[in-house]
C-alpha cells in the first residue's frame, strides 16, 4: 500500500512536539518536511523546539522555517484592545509560568533548518507533485495562506488541508476565538476558501477527548522514549494549565489536557477517531472587534455547502489511545 504523503506545519510547543512525533512513528505515513510558523511562541522558538524534537526522534526530515508573524493584522494599532485575551503566561511566585515553555525539555539543536524559506518549499512542491499532497496545520495558518496567496493553483494539488483550529462552543483566547485562528484570522479565511478539501478539528473535537495523569503514566509506561516524552508532555501540560488556572471544562478544578494537535495527525492515520465530522458552511471573522478570529458556521440546513469543508465535533478517545499505544511502542 502506497504511504500518503503528508506535510506538517507547526508552531512547536507542548502538543506540536505530540504531533511531530505520531508524524514520525506512523510508519503508514509519508512525512515529506516540516514547515514552522509563530504562534505559540516567537519563530527563533518553535523553530529551535521543532529541531529539538526531529532531532531527539533521530530522523532525517528537513524542516523549514516560514513566517515570523500574521499577515496583516499586527498592523492594525490596538487591534486586542476590544477584546479580553485569555492569560497564556503568569508570575506566580516571582517565576514566570507559561502556558508553552520557552525551550521543550530536550537538548538544544545541533541540526540546523534548510535555507529555503517554508513558503517558497510549500509553492515549490505543490506546484510539482505528482501526488496529490495532504497538508497538516496545527499552528497559525499564515505559511499555508501565504503559499496560497502566491498561487492559488496549488490547491489542485493538495489532497486535504487538516486544521487544528477554531471554536464553536469551546473557546480559549477570547470569548468567542481559538488561538491559532486569532493569531491570523485573514490567514484562515484564505485557507477555508482556497478551494481544496479542508477538515477542522475545532476545540469542539479536541477537548471531547480530554488525557489525565494516569494516561499520561500509561504511556510513559510503555517504555520507549518516545512514549516516555510523550507522557511527560501531557502531564507537564496539566500542571502548567493548572498554575495558570485553565481548565478544558467548566469545572476549574479539573486537572486534563487535550493533545490537539496530535489529533490531526492521528485522524490522518485513522479517521474513525473522529466520532461526528459534517460538511459545513464556514468563515472566519477578520473584523478586528469582539469576534476576531471567530470560526463562524452556518447551521442552517438549507443554505448551500459551497465549500469542501468538514467540521469534527466528536473524538473517541479509547481509540485513541490504543491508536497511541500501538505508535509509541513501536
Amino acid at each position: 500500500m502506497e504511504k500518503r504523503p503528508f506535510i506538517l506545519d507547526v508552531d512547536t510547543g507542548t502538543d506540536d512536539a505530540m504531533a511531530i512525533i505520531a508524524a514520525v512513528k506512523a510508519a503508514e505515513l509519508d512525512l515529506r518536511a516540516i514547515t514552522v510558523t509563530h504562534g505559540n511562541q516567537p519563530l527563533p522558538n518553535t523553530l529551535e523546539n521543532t529541531l529539538r524534537v526531529v532531532q531527539f526522534l533521530g530522523v532525517d526530515v528537513p524542516v523549514f522555517a516560514g513566517c515570523p508573524d500574521p499577515m496583516v493584522r499586527t498592523l492594525t494599532a490596538g487591534r486586542e484592545m476590544n477584546v479580553r485575551r485569555q492569560p497564556y503566561e503568569q508570575v506566580i511566585d516571582g517565576q514566570v509560568v507559561n502556558m508553552h515553555e520557552d525551550y521543550l525539555p530536550l537538548p538544544p539543536a545541533k541540526i540546523a533548518p534548510q535555507p529555503e524559506h517554508a513558503v517558497a518549499f510549500l509553492l515549490r512542491t505543490l506546484r510539482v507533485a505528482s501526488t496529490p499532497i495532504t497538508v497538516v496545520a496545527v499552528g497559525p495558518l499564515t505559511n499555508i495562506a501565504m503559499a496560497l496567496r502566491l498561487d492559488p493553483g496549488i490547491a489542485r494539488n493538495i489532497r486535504e488541508l487538516i486544521v487544528m483550529g477554531g471554536g464553536i462552543r469551546a473557546v480559549n483566547s477570547t470569548s468567542d476565538s481559538e488561538f491559532n485562528f486569532f493569531a491570523d484570522p485573514e490567514a484562515a479565511q484564505i485557507v477555508l476558501k482556497a478551494g481544496a478539501r479542508v477538515t477542522i478539528l475545532p476545540l469542539d473535537a479536541t477537548t471531547s477527548a480530554l488525557f489525565d495523569r494516569r494516561d499520561a503514566q500509561c504511556l510513559r509506561d510503555i517504555g520507549t522514549p518516545e512514549a516516555e516524552f510523550f507522557g511527560r508532555l501531557i502531564a507537564d501540560f496539566i500542571d502548567r494549565m493548572a498554575l495558570l488556572g485553565i481548565s478544558n471544562t467548566s469545572d476549574p478544578g479539573d486537572h486534563s489536557a487535550a493533545i490537539h494537535d496530535a489529533l490531526c495527525v492521528l485522524y490522518m492515520l485513522d479517521p474513525r477517531i473522529v466520532t461526528d465530522l459534517r460538511r459545513e458552511a464556514c468563515d472566519v471573522d477578520f473584523s478586528g472587534g469582539f469576534a476576531d478570529g471567530q470560526l463562524i458556521v452556518d447551521t442552517r440546513s438549507y443554505m448551500p455547502r459551497d465549500d469542501e469543508t468538514y467540521v469534527a465535533y466528536g473524538i473517541d478517545k479509547e481509540r485513541v489511545m490504543r491508536l497511541l499505544c500501538d505508535l509509541l511502542g513501536r
